[in-house]
């Protein structure tokens, strides 16, 4: 079984030159969300660790949904 960074050297192998910058462009636009997503969870850690204050399923993916979609 291949790891993952064997799979994605194949993947970045069989891209055509040209569009090598728009995989790499990407690339960083998905770091930067995976980033945004840390914070958001330690952000929401820490909420629930200092206060009392609790959000039902449908609050906490309703908000998601409005951020992910504006």
């Amino acid at each position: 079984m291949m790891s993952e960074r064997q799979q994605a050297e194949i993947l970045l192998n069989n891209i055509p030159q040209q569009n090598l910058h728009i995989v790499i462009a990407l690339m960083r636009e998905l770091t930067e969300y995976d980033d945004y997503i840390e914070c958001a969870l330690d952000e929401a850690d820490y909420l629930a660790e200092h206060t009392t204050e609790r959000m039902t399923h449908e609050e906490v993916f309703s908000d998601l949904r409005r951020t992910v979609h504006a």
